[in-house]
């Protein structure tokens, strides 16, 4: 027996030390890959175990991985707006690049990760556009098919949308050469504070600027001051067209962020010049319906609330103060919408026959997504109903958050899908 017990202890003894350097091993190599690739620490220990341990392999297919799931999500994200991003622009002896990348909320613009996604997008555009000497303006199925290493510049966009969990998108790219005779100078607007990896400035627009002396004989100190002076400050005035300065303008390009709500209503208003809601003094009033037919109206309409990590983990697990969060909002959309003729003036009473409000939880972005479909059988639209019931709902979240975060951020509010009616079918496409 005790021969036994002293083979057994010189056996675990002898053991113990390779079992815990590898524990160890496994451990330290599970901590490197959360940090390589920002994946959360579960994919990571999957990726391990499936392959033994070998960290070059693990990274390797959980990047593959994660880039499927961002090709998935991105197809499945395509319809949600992109109001929000950032602009990245690069300068070099060889030119200046400017790239736009948008995405759906501030939230996320501010985000590290999607900080430095821009970064390297700038950086692989402008290593691409620099090796031809004319200028370029690539549009968007141009820019996503340059290359980075051994992968498209859409298949990194991807690759983040499967990580952040958000919509997104790299729409466009610009290049100037830094020719003989010119001067070129860049400027980067920041909403906050000013963002620089690397000598490439992130922001909310940019303006790329390359003048020439007409004369040949200015100075570079003179022409430099007159870009920052104009394009760089902004103060985009006459000087560059006046004989007091013999300069002309050979390139200018300003990249500001897209607003997709801004474009709509100017292009809606082109189309139907008389708003239906106000009568010829420029008074509001009602419309009158009566004649209408009655068709089968339906409308879907969307919002997002951003309610950061903690709140997201209370609302997850339904441990918050207030109660059950979803279900709450849930009802609380559905009454809005029932109830959108007393809250929004002009708004007509309508008998519905279906309200529904889905709240979806994101992990990825903290975030709560909210779909509304209302419908009806009648003589007018249902779209406000939508918005409504999507938009408080949204609200409602808020309130039974706010004690654990008053940051959070509502947006992407919109319709996304309307039918029935003389106007016929519309859906909500990205542009």
């Amino acid at each position: 027996m005790g021969r036994f017990l002293t083979s057994t202890l010189t056996f675990v003894w002898r053991s113990f030390p390779r079992q815990y350097s590898a524990g160890q091993a496994a451990k330290n190599n599970l901590s490197q890959l959360r940090k390589r690739t920002g994946i959360p620490l579960k994919n990571c220990r999957e990726a391990l175990v499936k392959f033994d341990n070998n960290l070059e392999e693990a990274e390797k297919w959980l990047l593959e991985q994660a880039q499927k799931e961002g090709w998935a999500k991105a197809d499945k994200l395509q319809f949600r707006p992109m109001s929000q991003g950032l602009v990245g622009v690069l300068q070099t002896k060889a030119g200046s690049t400017m790239i736009e990348v948008n995405c759906e909320t501030d939230f996320v613009a501010r985000n590290e990760k999607f900080q430095d996604l821009v970064y390297r997008l700038t950086i692989a555009c402008h290593n691409n556009l620099q090796m031809d000497a004319s200028k370029k303006l690539l549009p968007q199925d141009a820019v996503n098919n340059l290359q980075y290493e051994d992968k498209k510049l859409s298949d990194l966009v991807a690759l983040e949308v499967g990580t952040i969990g958000e919509n997104m998108r790299l729409r466009r790219a610009i290049f100037f050469p830094e020719l003989e005779g010119q001067y070129l100078n860049s400027f980067v607007h920041n909403s906050d504070k000013k963002v620089v990896i690397n000598d490439c400035h992130l922001g909310r627009f940019g303006t790329l600027l390359s003048v020439r002396s007409t004369s040949g004989a200015e100075p570079v100190e003179s022409m430099e001051t007159l870009t920052k002076d104009n394009g760089v400050t902004g103060s985009w005035v006459s000087p560059l067209r006046t004989s007091r300065h013999p300069f002309t303008t050979s390139m200018r390009s300003s990249c500001k962020l897209k607003q997709p709500y801004h474009r709509n209503f100017h292009t809606s208003c082109l189309r139907n010049s008389k708003l239906t809601h106000i009568d010829t003094s420029g008074k509001a009033k009602m419309v009158d319906v009566g004649d209408k037919e009655e068709t089968v109206r339906k409308a879907v309409a969307c919002a997002t609330i951003f309610v950061g990590e903690e709140a997201f983990s209370l609302v997850e697990a339904n441990r918050t103060k207030k109660g059950d969060v979803l279900s709450v909002a849930q009802l609380a959309g559905i009454m809005a919408a029932k109830r959108t003729s007393e809250l929004i003036p002009l708004c007509h009473n309508i008998g519905l026959s279906k309200v529904s409000v889905d709240l979806t939880l994101q992990k990825d972005s903290q975030s709560v997504y909210i779909e509304c479909e209302v419908k009806t059988t009648g003589r007018t639209g249902v779209e406000m109903e939508a918005i409504t019931g999507a938009t408080v709902a949204a609200i409602t979240v808020y309130d039974m958050c706010k004690a654990v975060n008053k940051e959070m951020v509502i947006s992407g509010v919109r319709l996304l899908s309307k039918r029935g009616g003389k106007s016929g079918e519309y859906k909500f496409v990205p542009k």
